[in-house]
């Protein structure tokens, strides 16, 4: 009886959609999540608090990029590699290896925090504190007690929010390998909102004094679940890829037994030796060729990333008070970037692997379809946050109102180089190093000069600029070397119809912004979030606007209305005709 055919995998396009609509169906979850979390942090911590959180998020954030070595880059590219070339056992040598050497790495930073690196950084915070005249006495003397009796607990959650995110970021690397995004989103969603709503629950519960260290005790139990989320599906996932390489080996050991006649004793010493020389070459192979020197431009690149980064801007911040304003508009820039970027999360670098491997599209097809994509969510979605900055950081708190030129300069700095990017993981996946470190080499003379010259002129604002340029300033060399390396073409006749058609959106949103009901500074919170929904109304109407002279000046690419009608997804002809 012959045996049934194996059902046949979904095609490149198919697994790259699914993700996009895993990716975007759990952002309303994710934003309400994070709007709730930024209302109460942002109304009921003081400035000083609030910058205080900002702080040691920054020191984590840069510790955090010395213990990932760039393998978080790094993993997505080489896990199918792998798994294509050596199967289970391949992928989990090499997440051993990465795993141990990025413990080596903590275990030095742990003990340099535990001895001489705890005085000076706790105090960075304490001059950070008293330098800022704004904050009240009793601000000051309260968030120093905090330091001065539990400097140690705020050390100890830095390294465990390490040790945490070594864990998360290696399974997801593998969920996000296998495009397993229903699994990835499900994750990541309990990763956004287990930290808000904890943060949130201690803020609203506990005392003032106790309101920050439940909040870093939030930030810690938080990831804590989403990494035993993630280490059980990437268990499941590998038990099964493990039983089928085994099924996959005997099938070939049945097939040698069958076609060569060979005595039992030549046979077992033929076994031995074949054991022998595979555990030499399963030790040899741990490291695939390459990986060292992909995961060193993978490092730099996410160093770079740190330092042209609000988290490390912040340091540069005069005081307290300054990083909480700082922190307050990059928050915003950087909430609205994420989520606009949701439907690419995981998506770029295994995509650009894949095309590599011969499975399916070219380079510059898929290049250009991801551009199109990042055109019609950042250009549209930047502009309506720069005209309404002002009304949202009203409704989020009217004391970080000075924040609203932060929003202005970082949102056209963040979203111009998030589209710059797709080009820079092109490159990284094709292996064009040489390229990616002048890159990166030029970044950090940007941010080096820059923040020499800007912040002494123009202040905090300075600050903002610093950093969000060195970024576009990066992006643009890699766009620009991806079009002369490997073909990248820009789609500049469907950017052109996007920018007329935020044009008219811009207008319709400026038109409609005079009707909003003024919003005075003592509003109650009744009134606030009658602001906020009125504000969700307009920007819905100027999304509604943006498609609908989208569509007059052409629409969509046939290429990608072929494809959004391959996708599983409700009214999604009706949504074909109107874009």
């Amino acid at each position: 009886m012959p045996s049934e055919s194996a059902p046949k995998p979904p095609s490149l396009s198919t697994q790259v959609s699914r993700a996009v609509v895993w990716n975007t169906l759990f952002v309303p979850l994710r934003l309400v999540a994070e709007v709730l979390s930024t209302l109460v942090k942002l109304n009921l911590l003081t400035q000083a608090g609030y910058g205080l959180l900002a702080l040691i998020s920054g020191a984590n954030n840069g510790f955090g990029t010395a213990v990932d070595l760039g393998t978080q880059r790094a993993l997505p590219k080489y896990i199918p590699e792998l798994n294509k070339a050596g199967g289970a056992r391949a992928v989990l040598r090499l997440l051993l290896a990465v795993f141990a050497a990025q413990m080596a790495v903590l275990l030095v930073i742990a003990v340099g925090l535990a001895t001489w690196l705890r005085g000076p950084y706790l105090g960075t915070l304490r001059d950070k504190i008293l330098a800022d005249p704004k904050t009240g006495l009793v601000d000051q003397l309260q968030l120093l007690g905090l330091l001065d009796g539990y400097g140690a607990l705020v050390i100890g959650a830095i390294l465990a929010l390490l040790f945490l995110g070594v864990c998360y970021d290696m399974f997801m690397a593998y969920l996000n390998s296998f495009f397993k995004q229903r699994a990835w989103n499900s994750i990541a969603l309990a990763a956004g909102l287990l930290p808000q709503l904890l943060s949130v629950a201690a803020i609203l519960i506990l005392p003032d004094q106790w309101d920050i260290l439940g909040v870093l005790a939030a930030t810690v139990l938080a990831p804590t679940i989403a990494v035993a989320l993630a280490g059980w599906q990437v268990l499941r996932l590998q038990i099964v890829a493990f039983r089928l390489q085994i099924e996959q080996e005997r099938a070939a050991d049945a097939s040698a037994d069958s076609t060569v006649g060979q005595s039992a004793i030549p046979r077992a010493a033929s076994s031995e030796s074949a054991v022998r020389q595979s555990a030499i070459q399963n030790l040899k192979s741990a490291i695939p060729k390459g990986f060292i020197p992909y995961t060193g431009v993978s490092f730099l690149m996410t160093a770079t990333d740190f330092v042209a980064s609000a988290g490390f801007a912040i340091y540069l911040a005069g005081d307290i008070g300054d990083v909480a304003v700082l922190t307050a508009g990059a928050a915003l820039a950087k909430m609205a970037l994420g989520y606009l970027y949701t439907p690419m999360v995981g998506v770029q670098v295994p995509l650009f692997t894949r095309v590599r491997q011969g499975e399916g599209g070219t380079l510059n097809g898929a290049y250009q379809s991801l551009v199109r994509l990042q055109l019609l969510l950042f250009v549209p979605g930047g502009v309506g946050l720069m005209l309404l900055a002002q009304q949202a950081l009203l409704v989020i708190s009217p004391k970080y109102l000075v924040a609203a030129p932060i929003v202005w300069v970082l949102v056209p700095c963040l979203f111009i180089e998030s589209l710059l990017t797709t080009a820079h993981n092109a490159l990284i996946v094709y292996e064009k190093l040489g390229v990616i470190i002048i890159s990166r080499l030029l970044t950090l003379a940007a941010v080096a000069a820059l923040a020499l010259l800007l912040p002494p002129r123009m202040g905090l604002l300075g600050v903002a600029l610093a950093f969000g340029l060195s970024r576009v300033a990066a992006g643009a060399w890699a766009t620009g070397s991806g079009y002369r390396l490997l073909g990248l073409r820009w789609p500049w006749r469907f950017t052109a119809r996007v920018l007329a058609a935020t044009l008219a959106m811009s207008a319709l949103i400026l038109a409609a912004r005079g009707l909003l009901p003024p919003l005075a500074d003592g509003a109650l919170i009744a009134e606030r979030l009658r602001e906020a929904g009125l504000m969700f109304a307009l920007a819905a109407v100027g999304a509604v606007g943006f498609f609908v002279a989208l569509r007059l000046l052409g629409g969509l690419d046939a290429q990608d209305k072929a494809q959004l009608l391959k996708l599983k997804l409700p009214l999604k002809r009706w949504l074909a005709k109107l874009i």
